[in-house]
């Protein structure tokens, strides 16, 4: 076979694994239930351009080839049976939906049972024979070992890492507003958020399992070591609800913690170069570390009040349409709009009248989140005229 056609198998290899696919298809059906949660909900789409795609497949390509690099020239090499550990564990963790999808959660679990599969765990002669006709990796003499963590352990800080670098370069300003009514009655928004992405990972995988399956695999020796190479497709992303921090002080505040998290575990990498079985630690401390971390951010919630209910004086905002005159005013959700066309505002009737006032003009007098009262302005064109792009607290029935 050419390298075209090698390179081919191997990409279509890594489109068929499972956690590809299933991660694949949760992406367009998150994107469809929006869709069609904004047009019953909020009467039209906030958001019209497919962000959770672009998401999913570009967020990870550069983590993914850095972190790929580091892992062949570190020589960090995983066996095949946590590979199959992991797709199996994600699959499960999808179960609860985005909230333990990342590999603080996947890989730590995983490693940690392919260890306890390969330490404690015996199978019967009949079921031996079956796996050794697969040429499966639990019965090769390549299961897992306190060794084998060290790797494990060095690529999930890692993407921890990037996860941390990641969202605090990345935009995540897709609110959509979700509404609940409290124990008094009064209507609050809140916002799940649910980022999700895909980082392809190049790992080094010993043994010749995959020249037995196929024989065109791609292999190196090192010695009397044979290794070849495959790429996995990682899920990175968790859930989180905001309803009373603003949605960037929230996001803040979590990779302030998963850094000191991620600082733990380079702390504790280092002791496994003196005692090896440390990396076990090393995983459940990331393991139990990530729940804390969300579990945190669940404590800061409670102990606030709703940021985004009714308002004292006002309209409450609690969308904001891109690229919409609102947009171009700096409006902001959690906003309050007191004045519309120097007309005081009690209901959202009344801020609808406003803008027949002005055909072509809207000034506003709008309160921040912060207390602060400020003038902002603009010309509206014939498409705007009755259209700011602004989703306000007082126009939304719950259903």
């Amino acid at each position: 076979m050419t390298v075209l056609q090698n390179g081919l198998l191997a990409l279509l290899l890594f489109i068929l694994q499972p956690t590809f696919l299933v991660g694949t298809a949760l992406v367009f059906i998150a994107k469809s239930r929006r869709f069609k949660y904004a047009r019953n909900q909020l009467r039209a789409s906030i958001y019209k351009d497919h962000y959770e795609l672009k998401r999913f497949f570009l967020w990870g390509i550069i983590p993914g080839i850095v972190i790929s690099l580091v892992s062949f020239i570190a020589g960090l090499p995983v066996s095949i049976d946590w590979i199959i550990s992991y797709h199996v564990v994600t699959i499960l963790l999808l179960g609860f939906g985005y909230r333990f999808i990342h590999p603080v959660f996947t890989f730590s679990l995983s490693a940690l049972m392919a260890l306890f599969m390969g330490q404690f765990i015996s199978f019967d002669e009949r079921i031996r024979t079956i796996l050794n006709q697969w040429n499966s990796p639990f019965v090769q003499g390549d299961s897992l070992s306190y060794q084998s963590l060290q790797p494990i352990l060095v690529l999930t800080i890692l993407l921890l890492l990037s996860t941390i670098l990641t969202l605090h370069i990345s935009k995540l300003n897709q609110f959509t507003p979700r509404f609940l009514k409290t124990k008094r009655g009064k209507l609050v928004a809140r916002y799940r958020m649910t980022p999700l992405w895909l980082v392809p990972l190049v790992v080094v995988v010993p043994g010749d399992t995959f020249t037995q399956l196929f024989d065109w695999w791609p292999v190196f020796t090192i010695g009397s070591q044979s290794y070849s190479f495959l790429i996995i497709p990682v899920l990175l992303g968790f859930r989180y609800t905001v309803q009373a921090q603003m949605p960037t002080q929230a996001k803040n505040a979590l990779l302030r913690d998963f850094l000191i998290l991620a600082v733990i575990g380079v702390a504790v990498f280092g002791l496994t170069f003196w005692q090896v079985e440390i990396a076990a630690i090393g995983l459940l401390i990331l393991l139990a570390g990530g729940i804390v971390v969300l579990y945190r951010h669940r404590l800061r919630e409670r102990k606030w009040s709703f940021r985004f209910g009714p308002a004292e004086e006002g309209l409450r905002v609690v969308a904001v349409r891109p690229d919409s005159p609102a947009e171009k005013m700096d409006i902001e959700i959690g906003d309050v709009i007191m004045e519309s066309n120097q007309r005081k505002l009690d209901t959202a009737e009344d801020f609808t009248e406003s803008l027949y006032s002005s055909r072509s003009y809207i000034k506003l007098k709008v309160k921040r989140i912060d207390g602060e009262l400020v003038i902002t302005e603009t010309a509206l064109y014939e498409n705007d005229a009755h259209d700011l792009g602004l989703v306000l607290l007082e126009e939304i029935t719950v259903k």
